[in-house]
């Protein structure tokens, strides 16, 4: 998590800071989308958001859908053309699904990390 959480407390600082309009969003593929919203309230990132909080309701896509599919609700949603997206997962499946897409995708097979982040800030012209 510490990837992740690292990823989140940048874009809570670029928002106020830079008023870069980043939105976050998670595509979470389980059969049990109780637990992962209560897990959700849980998990802290590093600047003490809960991350709960970093994420619009409506940008939470928790199912046991391909992933492909989130990101079509998500491109529904935010008006986001897929290209502009990006996608760390650590399962190799998923990243075949969203990439079919358009979507800029990231395997992290141990977990999202800083360098998977700083990669995409780069190739995405924010870094």
């Amino acid at each position: 998590f510490d990837g992740a959480s690292h990823a989140l407390s940048e874009i809570n600082r670029m928002k106020k800071e830079q008023d870069i309009p980043i939105q976050v969003a998670i595509s979470s593929r389980t059969d049990e989308p109780s637990w992962a919203y209560q897990c959700m309230k849980w998990l802290v990132v590093s600047d003490g958001t809960p991350l709960c909080k970093c994420i619009e309701q409506d940008l939470i896509e928790i199912s046991y859908a391909d992933k492909s599919k989130h990101f079509e609700s998500l491109n529904r949603k935010t008006g986001i053309p897929f290209e502009q997206m990006c996608f760390f997962d650590n399962e190799h499946w998923n990243i075949q699904s969203v990439s079919a897409l358009g979507v800029k995708c990231y395997h992290t097979p141990k977990g999202m990390t800083k360098d998977a982040w700083n990669l995409a800030l780069d190739e995405f012209g924010l870094l």
